[in-house]
Parts: structure tokens; sequence; C-alpha cells
């Protein structure tokens, strides 16, 4: 898609938007799935647990537990299915911003903890995050830019926000969304797991609501 690209600006076809950005996102996944050897028919499951100390720590734990969990329940050979796919066709790939407090905090964290299933980890470098985003079929951000990013990218995402409830309540006085996508579209294009909402059984439950039907979340649209 590159003729499009003119330096300073983009030429973008109002009629032909989705299906040349959907051009792109596939080669992208293509290719960002052949160079960390992930199969094309692989399930894969994007992270972004934040840039700040603060933030991962409040949701590393939980996502970790939800993502074993619900390969627990969906992959093979654990899964109480005899069509489950075996635990190799899933993989997680996990984005930490490079330098960051955030990612020192996370390498020590995966250095006493065991993840379970196949892991990948990306970062800003390169932009790769966004070939990340791309290659997946959903995921779980700290909300903030990334998650603009995300839904750009056409990714579908849950938005995890570390707020009280009492803060929560106010936001809600003048906001009825907390993500900026969601605000600007008036509508819950991505899902907000606030507070306490935000643990590992909620991860789990989403994730299997999007393995077993992934347009679930366009019904309403």
């Amino acid at each position: 898609m590159k003729g499009l690209d003119k330096g300073d600006h983009i030429l973008v076809n109002k009629r032909y938007f989705a299906s040349d950005m959907e051009k792109a996102l596939t080669k992208v996944r293509e290719d960002f799935r052949s160079k960390h050897k992930i199969d094309q028919d692989a399930y894969s499951i994007f992270l972004a647990p934040g840039n700040e100390k603060n933030e991962v720590a409040w949701c590393m734990e939980n996502l970790r537990k939800g993502v074993k969990e619900f390969l627990l329940k969906y992959s093979a050979p654990t899964s109480l299915s005899p069509k489950a796919l075996p635990l190799d066709k899933f993989v997680t790939v996990l984005s930490v911003h490079e330098g960051s407090e955030g990612q020192k905090w996370v390498n020590e964290y995966l250095a006493a903890h065991e993840w379970t299933g196949n892991l990948k980890i990306v970062t800003n470098s390169g932009n790769e995050h966004f070939d990340a985003m791309a290659a997946s079929d959903f995921g779980f951000v700290y909300d903030g830019q990334m998650a603009s990013s995300a839904t750009a990218l056409h990714l579908p995402i849950n938005c995890l926000i570390n707020m009280r409830m009492h803060q929560q309540w106010w936001n809600d006085y003048y906001n009825r969304w907390w993500n900026d996508m969601n605000i600007i579209a008036d509508y819950p294009l991505n899902k907000e797991l606030i507070g306490g909402e935000a643990w590992w059984g909620k991860f789990c439950e989403q994730l299997a609501e999007n393995y077993i039907r992934p347009d679930a979340r366009f019904e309403m649209i």
C-alpha cells in the first residue's frame, strides 16, 4: 500500500478504505506470523499491560491467570472437547515499551512466574507492536494510545483501566465511556474493564466469548 503514502499525507478512498485496510493488514499479519513462527491458523492473544510500573503491576498477574485458564479449557490435551486444538495452536503476544519501568517489571515478573503456552514478546522498536496487533485475533490493552491504535488496526480489544469505583461514577457523570474511541463513536467499540472487573475470571470469559463467537461484538452495531 506504499503508493498511498505521499510523504506529508496519505491518500484515502472513502468507498474502498475498509478493503484497502484489510489488504494491508492481511499482508502484515502473514509476515509477522512467518517471522515469529506462528501458524497462520493459530489463535493469537495480544496483551499490552501498560508502560508504567503501576500499570503492569496492577494487571499482569490476572492476565497470566486468565490466559492460563482459557488455554486449559480450550486447548488439548486439557480441554474436555474432543475437537479442541492442540496447545501449540495458541500463542500469546506480550507488548512492552522498550526501556520503560514497565518493561523492567514485566521481565522480572516473567523470570519468577511460568507462562502457560507459547509466549512471544514484542516492543515498540520498529513499530513491531503494531504488526503484532494486526497479526492477533483478540487483545487486552491498558487504556491509552495503544488502545486507539488497536482500534485503527481492527483488533478487537478490552480496555483495562485501573480506577476506583467512586472515580468511575464521577467520570460517568460526564461521559458514558472512558476509552477515547468509545467516546468518539458514542458506542462501546472496546469493552471497558474497570477496576475490579479486570480479574482473571473475566479475562478468561472474554477470551472464550471471542474465540467461540468472534463476530459477536458487531451484532449491536
